[in-house]
């Protein structure tokens, strides 16, 4: 039976909320004031040029754009992580005066998304090229590479959801957090991550649960082309190993489901390869000055027991920051949510467990397999902001953001257990939708008082 909210499918109702308050945010939140969302545009446009690799010049990393994007991004740039620096609609329009000009250019850099592929920008690409073609005036151009991420967010969940055999209203929670539809809504490269990896979670979960006709074949080809571009979306493959839930029982023959593990296994070794063989020339240290990649890898390989207290430490600390940095700080990290929001946002998505139709078992070998694949990803993201963000035997790691999270927190549900009692399937889904759209609200607001000079008596500084 398929799971729906007053006779609307749970994927539709996403889409419509996910575009009503994704407009919203790509059109409140100022020009680059999402984190890294110049590098991000920079990258972006780069290869609208048809330059899919950066260049490495004067030791700078970047290429040459038309230099009305940097014109474009000075405006704005002194309200990165200032709030007392506001904006307003007069501004704003002032910047459809800026146009490009092919025959003026500059060097632009944008050393820390050099490293992602093409594959990470399929999003904002269709609408940057398109806003090229109707004019160039840089303003549109930005907006529409905007809108057009919103739609590919949309398109990619509404996928998973609709894939999903159970938890489609949890999937919808987590893809609805405002941390999540925001960074959906503006230049990022966490699109392309949250989506492959939120349909690549819902096709095996599909696969080793789904009843009816599943085409078992189908899915898996679908699984073995999913796996290389995930491999190409900022290298996230921490949740590959979930493919390993499927049984081979699910296939015909021993040959088949061999075939189909090799198969993902190669695919996912090949996006690897192909990119990074391709960068392999530009050297890049993404904290320049402050950390330093050989030594702190060699310090945690000759220190190991030193390095599992930095990162147990770590988690200790930052386990607060890490928790509202998931459910969403906004902007530069410089727009908190209100206070009940990260009260609520967990309780509402526990309680959209209860709202699904199928019952599951996982045995004890997938709830390992969960659990190790959780655990590992945990340690290698934690690793890895280590190695390029923290200086040389720093007693915590640096870097940490509660958004590379996010694609866990699906297989995470899966561990959790219902808790036995009577309620009503509308009247629960129903609040939570409820309380979906007025916390998506309430952050528009947030953004609205961070950015513009509306509600100047409410502006105070701590």
């Amino acid at each position: 039976m398929k799971e729906k909210l007053l006779n609307i499918q749970i994927e539709k109702i996403f889409v419509i909320i996910a575009l009503v308050f994704g407009f919203l945010y790509t059109i409140i939140l100022p020009p680059f004031q999402s984190v890294d969302e110049a590098s991000h545009f920079f990258r972006a446009y780069q290869i609208s040029e048809g330059n899919f690799k950066a260049k490495y010049i004067d030791n700078k990393v970047g290429d040459y754009l038309p230099s009305a994007l940097y014109t474009y991004y000075q405006k704005y740039n002194l309200m990165i992580k200032n709030i007392d620096n506001k904006t307003n609609l007069a501004n704003l329009k002032e910047d459809f005066n800026i146009k490009t000009d092919r025959n003026n250019t500059t060097f632009i850099t944008f050393s820390n998304t050099a490293l992602y592929s093409p594959i990470c920008y399929a999003g904002q690409l269709p609408g940057i090229i398109l806003g090229k073609f109707i004019t160039d005036k840089i303003a549109i151009q930005y907006y529409f590479g905007r809108f057009s991420n919103l739609i590919m967010y949309c398109l990619l969940i509404f996928l998973a959801i609709k894939i999903l055999p159970f938890y489609k209203l949890p999937l919808a929670v987590i893809a609805l957090m405002p941390m999540s539809l925001s960074v959906g809504s503006a230049y990022s490269s966490d699109v392309m991550v949250f989506g492959l990896n939120f349909l690549w979670t819902a096709i095996i979960l599909k696969i080793v649960f789904g009843k009816g006709n599943t085409n078992i074949k189908m899915l898996s080809c679908i699984l073995i082309l999913l796996a290389f571009f995930i491999a190409l979306t900022k290298s996230y493959i921490l949740l590959i190993p979930l493919c390993f839930l499927i049984t081979p029982k699910k296939f015909n023959s021993a040959k088949i489901y061999t075939a189909t593990m090799l198969g993902i296994i190669l695919s996912t070794a090949a996006g690897l390869l192909l990119w990074h063989g391709l960068i392999s020339n530009i050297p890049i240290n993404m904290n320049e000055g402050i950390a330093n990649s050989n030594n702190q890898i060699l310090f945690i390989l000759s220190h190991p027991v030193s390095y599992t207290i930095i990162l147990l430490k770590t988690l200790i600390i930052k386990l607060p920051r890490l928790f509202i940095t998931m459910v969403g700080v906004l902007g530069w990290q410089d727009t908190p949510l209100d206070f009940c929001t990260y009260i609520l946002y967990p309780i509402i998505l526990y309680i959209s467990m209860f709202c699904s139709n199928i019952k599951f078992e996982l045995n004890k070998f997938q709830k390992s397999l969960i659990i190790l694949t959780l655990i590992t990803g945990i340690i290698i993201t934690f690793t890895s902001l280590y190695i390029m963000w923290s200086p040389l035997k720093n007693s915590i790691i640096l870097g940490l953001n509660g958004k590379y999270f996010i694609p866990m927190l699906l297989p995470a549900l899966l561990l959790l257990k219902k808790i036995k009692f009577n309620y009503d399937y509308e009247k629960l889904a129903v609040i939570g939708i409820l309380l979906l759209i007025l916390i998506l609200f309430s952050s528009e607001l947030s953004l609205l008082h961070r950015f513009y000079d509306i509600t100047p008596q409410l502006y105070y500084k701590i």
